[in-house]
C-alpha cells in the first residue's frame, strides 16, 4: 500500500474515529479499491445492468460561463444564480447540526476556510445557475428526466440534480438512497465507502435514514472490510461517480469540494432497481405511490425506443437492458420468481421487456 494511500486512511480517521485502519487492513483495502477509468457508455451500461460502481476520468461536464478559472466561475455562479430569497440546508459544524441559510452565505462559509458544512439538496434545475454548468451527459439516459409525465415538483423530490458543496472535514454518514445516484465532482475531494445495504445491516451497521441514531451510525472498518460487496474510492476533479442505489455509503471530504449530484432510472439497472423497491424498504419509491409513475414512464420509454433506429437503442442502453432481463429469468430461484412476478408492476416490466 502506497504511502499516499496510508496517508489519505490516516486523515480519514482524523473526521471519523471508525475509520481507523491498522497494517493488517492494508491487504485487503489495496483489494477493495476502485480505480477510475477512462468514460465508455457501453460500459457503464454493462456496469449499470450488473449493479456495479462505475467511476470515470472523462466524462464532459464542462462549466459554460465564467471563463478558464473554474472556482471563481463555480463560487460566481453560485452567488449569483439563485433567487434572492432561496435558502439551502445545511450540515454544519462536527455535531453535524441542520439549519438553512441564504445561498450567498453558504459560498462565504465555504470560502472562509474554517467552518466544516455541507450542503447536498440545494436544487437547481431551472435556475440561472442551471446555465452556468452543462449537465446533459449526467441525464441523457435518464428516464426521469424526458417523460411528460414528470413536472418541477417531482423533478426535485426524485431526479434531484442538486449543488453538492462541503468543507474538508465534514462526514456525511451511513445512509442509502432509493434511486441509483450519480455525481460529477469540480472541485475538491471526497473518500467514498460502499456497501450492500442489507449486507451492512446484518453485520449491524446503522442507516442515518432507517435507525434511531443519537451521535454516529454504528460502523466497523474490520467487518466493513470483510463485506463481499464493499469498495472504498476517492473522487477527484474532472470524475463522475455512477452508484448503485443497493448501495449503502458514508462519505469524508478531504479537500473543500463543489460538485452536483443527481438520481436516475437508466433502463439497464432498472431490473435491479424494480426488485429491490419492491423486496426492500424504501423512503420515496413506494407501491402506492411513486413507484407506479416511475413504472409507467419506464415503460413509455420502451415503447418510444423499441421501434427507434439502431442508435437510439445504443443510446438508450436496450441490449443490456434485454440481456439483465435473461439473466435474472435465468439465475433468480424459484420462490423471488414467483414473489416478484406476483407485483403487477414487476410482472408489466418484465413483460413489457421481452416484447421489446
Amino acid at each position: 500500500m502506497s504511502d499516499e494511500v496510508t496517508e489519505l486512511w490516516s486523515e480519514a480517521a482524523g473526521i471519523d474515529k471508525t475509520l481507523r485502519v491498522g497494517t493488517q487492513d492494508l491487504p485487503r483495502l489495496k483489494m477493495k479499491r476502485v480505480e477510475p477509468t477512462p468514460f465508455s457508455r457501453p460500459l457503464m451500461f454493462s456496469r449499470m445492468a450488473r449493479g456495479e460502481i462505475n467511476l470515470f476520468t472523462d466524462l464532459r461536464v464542462p462549466v459554460m460561463k465564467g471563463g478558464d478559472d473554474v472556482r471563481a466561475a463555480l463560487t460566481e455562479g453560485i452567488r449569483q444564480g439563485f433567487p434572492a430569497s432561496r435558502t439551502a440546508r445545511i450540515q454544519a459544524g462536527p455535531s453535524r447540526t441542520r439549519r438553512r441559510v441564504k445561498v450567498p452565505e453558504v459560498i462565504r462559509r465555504w470560502q472562509g476556510g474554517r467552518a466544516i458544512l455541507s450542503v447536498t439538496d440545494l436544487h437547481f434545475r431551472r435556475t440561472k445557475f442551471d446555465d452556468v454548468i452543462d449537465t446533459s451527459a449526467l441525464s441523457d439516459f435518464n428516464v426521469l428526466c424526458t417523460d411528460p409525465e414528470f413536472g418541477p415538483e417531482f423533478m426535485q423530490v426524485i431526479e434531484m440534480m442538486t449543488l453538492v458543496v462541503s468543507t474538508a472535514g465534514n462526514l456525511t454518514d451511513n445512509h442509502a438512497d432509493d434511486c441509483d445516484g450519480t455525481n460529477h465532482c469540480f472541485l475538491g475531494r471526497k473518500l467514498w465507502l460502499a456497501w450492500d445495504r442489507m449486507e451492512g445491516k446484518a453485520a449491524g451497521f446503522q442507516d442515518v435514514d432507517r435507525d434511531t441514531v443519537f451521535d454516529q451510525a454504528a460502523f466497523d472498518i474490520g467487518k466493513f472490510l470483510s463485506l463481499p460487496s464493499s469498495r472504498w474510492f476517492t473522487v477527484e476533479p474532472g470524475q463522475t461517480l455512477f452508484l448503485p442505489g443497493s448501495l449503502a455509503h458514508k462519505v469524508i471530504t478531504l479537500e473543500h469540494y463543489i460538485g452536483v449530484g443527481s438520481f436516475h432510472v437508466a433502463l439497464p439497472g432498472y431490473l435491479r432497481c424494480l426488485e429491490r423497491w419492491i423486496a426492500h424498504d424504501t423512503h420515496d419509491i413506494v407501491p402506492k405511490g411513486l413507484l407506479c409513475k416511475v413504472n409507467r414512464a419506464v415503460l413509455r420509454r420502451l415503447g418510444v425506443v423499441k421501434g427507434a433506429a439502431a442508435g437510439v437503442k445504443e443510446r438508450w442502453g436496450l441490449e443490456h437492458m434485454r440481456r439483465a432481463v435473461e439473466e435474472w429469468a435465468e439465475d433468480a430461484d424459484g420462490a423471488t420468481k414467483r414473489t416478484l412476478l406476483g407485483n403487477p408492476f414487476f410482472s408489466e416490466f418484465i413483460e413489457t421487456a421481452r416484447r421489446v
